[in-house]
């Protein structure tokens, strides 16, 4: 007789957005809330789900924060909450997903070369 366990992490999206004018870079985006544990399966069909976590990312700078597990829980039941900045603990910081062009000061997509306002090319440093 075989037994076919394994144990996988997993991320699921929650239902949640709330528009923001982010702490870390100051520009306007949203907070998505993710779930994210790990899943013991059995003959794959999951039996157990543990090390559970509740994150918060911002779509601005693609920070990742903690969520205070009760705030999580309540987002989970699809009640309608708000967080605020101490429901959060920083977990890794993000690249902020424009940049500013040195000539006029225009904001840029990430990756581009130059500036889609005046035309002057954007150096790699200056990112």
């Amino acid at each position: 007789m075989f037994l076919f366990f394994d144990v996988l992490p997993f991320r699921k999206q929650l239902e949640y957005s709330q528009t923001i004018t982010c702490s870390r870079c100051g520009h306007f985006g949203r907070y998505e809330v993710y779930l994210v544990g790990n899943r013991f399966r059995l003959f794959f069909i999951p039996i157990l789900s543990f090390g559970k976590k509740y994150l918060v990312r911002t779509t601005c700078c693609d920070t990742w924060y903690l969520l205070d597990p009760k705030i999580g829980k309540a987002i989970e039941r699809k009640e309608t909450v708000s967080i605020r900045e101490s429901d959060l603990q920083l977990y890794q910081t993000g690249e902020p997903i424009e940049g500013r062009c040195p000539n006029c000061g225009a904001s840029y997509p990430q990756g581009a070369h130059f500036c889609p306002n005046c035309g002057a090319k954007v150096d790699e440093h200056e990112r």
